[in-house]
């Protein structure tokens, strides 16, 4: 290990600390603590599980970067979180959380609607298993459908909702059962990012109104969160991830996760040397190689991008569907325009919030716009808890699936842009719930009018 790579591990386990002392024993209830959290995982766990030889000689998507802008970049990265998180912590966000009252939590079970939410979930989910949903293989924009597009934009965050819903209407006692249906309907889906996220989210919401679920419930629910990501692992060991991109309905992928999960208690498959599951965990979740690649292009004189194209690829949050040619624009997609600008390996490689703009900001720079970005995530989140509405509830969703997505940088704006959308239909419900209840002015007769007046 190098001094660098522990430098950057030091300044992860400040930030960690940070958040731990000043945001109390209900720290892991902010969402801004899963970023950070989440940027300890890509940017300092893989890194160093990435210093193992038998682990770091799996690892190709490294080829053609030298070993020390790896370490330059962790560090830079981590130190960019450490700016976040100061920034972050400035805004005094531990005034800002608290339980909801009974009231507060009636009414958001009740305005959330858990069987809308389900009703809605069973187009995207068909679609899905229809291969032309959620992680379709062409991806959405302007020759994507509008149902493939609806399915990728909010099958996630939908299933999320209808389940917490479901628990505040219900109770936690089904939360086991809830949490099953849940990963089932996810893992059907073959991404294995979606049933963590949503799983971590359903046991945040319930945390913040006051009705988390019971420690035996939390282990049960930690069991069946690794089975699912393992019969998901397995099966894509055996058939890849063909299976996922073809009209074959639920039971079918059902049957095959049951096959892919069963694969990892019988015997080795004779073949291959083929990677166990830590390198392939660690190999997955490395958050560094795509600004060691940037800094090193930018190291052999190949210039930066104009930091104009980063305010332009905001605009990614507008849908296709109102602005079909948006994907044609290549400003709107930083992470494909850095690996084309700075000869990146056309594979697989996470940008992460922290990096993803290192090919248009210098490292000053980006501490500073990574502060920036520490100081609005302190200011909404605090708005967020000022109190316990049904909107606010559904934009707290969309800011823990947007927290989880860490690695894939742009597709946090995607996950909030859903979330809004959501909570401007709830916010809508409310509204016209409230107008219908509200009682009505009584009339008098004429009678009762003259009697009045004489």
């Amino acid at each position: 290990m190098s001094v660098t790579l522990l430098a950057a591990l030091l300044a992860q386990a400040v930030s960690v600390t940070l958040l731990r002392h000043r945001l109390g024993r209900h720290w892991l209830r902010h969402p801004v603590t899963l970023v950070a959290l989440a940027g300890v995982v890509y940017q300092g766990v893989a890194p160093l599980l990435l210093t193992i030889p038998s682990i770091g000689a799996w690892n190709i998507d490294r080829i053609g970067i030298q070993p020390g802008w790896t370490d330059d970049a962790a560090l830079l990265t981590s130190a960019g979180m450490l700016a976040f998180t100061i920034a972050y912590l400035a805004t005094r966000p531990e005034r800002a959380i608290g339980a909801a009252d009974p009231g507060s939590i009636r009414a958001a079970a009740g305005t959330l609607g858990w069987k809308w939410l389900a009703a809605a979930c069973v187009p995207l989910a068909a679609l899905t298993y229809e291969g032309r949903g959620y992680n379709t293989p062409y991806g959405i924009g302007a020759t994507s459908s509008v149902g493939t597009d609806l399915a990728s934009t909010f099958f996630v965050i939908a299933v999320a909702l209808a389940s917490t819903g479901f628990l505040l209407s219900r109770g936690t006692r089904w939360f086991l059962p809830v949490l099953i249906t849940q990963s089932a309907i996810l893992a059907a889906a073959g991404e294995r990012t979606p049933v963590i996220t949503d799983a971590i989210a359903l046991i945040l919401m319930l945390a913040l109104v006051g009705s988390r679920p019971r420690t035996r419930q939390l282990w049960g629910g930690a069991v069946i969160t690794l089975a699912a990501i393992l019969a998901i692992t397995g099966l894509r060991v055996q058939q890849g991830r063909s299976l996922f991109y073809e009209n074959n309905g639920l039971s079918a992928r059902l049957s095959a996760l049951g096959d892919g999960l069963t694969s990892f208690a019988g015997p080795p498959v004779a073949g291959p040397a083929s990677p166990g599951l830590l390198a392939q965990a660690a190999v997955r979740m490395d958050g560094v190689d795509f600004t060691a690649g940037i800094l090193q292009s930018v190291h052999l004189g190949q210039p930066r991008l104009p930091v104009s194209y980063a305010a332009q690829s905001v605009l990614v949050v507008v849908p296709s569907s109102l602005w079909s040619s948006k994907l044609s624009r290549g400003t709107l997609n930083p992470a494909l325009l850095e690996t084309d600008d700075f000869a990146l390996q056309p594979v697989n490689l996470l940008p992460t919030m922290s990096g993803l703009y290192a090919g248009y900001f210098s490292p000053p720079w980006l501490l500073a716009f990574l502060a920036f970005l520490g100081l609005a995530s302190g200011r909404a989140e605090r708005w967020m808890f000022r109190r316990c509405t049904p909107a606010r509830f559904v934009l707290l969703a969309g800011l823990v699936t947007a927290a989880l997505q860490f690695e894939s940088g742009t597709d946090m704006l995607v996950a909030l842009r859903a979330a809004a959308a959501i909570a401007a239909v709830v916010k809508l419900t409310g509204i016209v719930r409230g107008h219908h209840r509200r009682p009505s002015r009584p009339r008098l007769s004429r009678r009762a009018v003259s009697s009045a007046t004489t």
